[in-house]
């Protein structure tokens, strides 16, 4: 890992942050849920719900930005589109799983807990 690979990922996440939002906002969210109410009962433990809410996310979210960076910044000409872009996402899913699990999910929770807090 070279800091110029470290600037340039910083530089193409100008760009892929807010597709990211369009995307888990208006196109990902209605079956995130629906196929979440399908795998949950009333006795579920929230922390389930929220570990199999999070891990459909990425299961939907990581194939298609890996996509979309695919066709925007990697170089996919010597081996192929389809092959890069499975490439791109076998290796950006290790990565996504355990960000929204362990860091960015909690974190967002957290802030969300934070700045809209109930009044008892």
């Amino acid at each position: 890992m070279r800091d110029a690979v470290l600037l340039d990922a910083f530089r193409e996440m100008m760009i892929m942050w807010p597709v990211a939002i369009i995307l888990e906002m208006f196109v990902f969210e209605k079956p995130v849920v629906y196929s979440t109410q399908r795998l949950i009962t009333p006795e579920t433990p929230i922390l389930l719900i929220i570990l199999i809410r999070c891990s459909i996310t990425v299961c939907l979210m990581c194939p298609t930005m890996s996509l979309i960076a695919t066709a925007l910044f990697k170089n996919f000409q010597a081996a192929g589109f389809i092959g890069t872009w499975l490439q791109t996402a076998v290796i950006n899913f290790p990565m996504a799983i355990g960000w929204q699990i362990f860091l960015c999910g909690p974190a967002v929770r957290f802030l969300f807990r934070t700045i809209f807090r109930k009044d008892n």
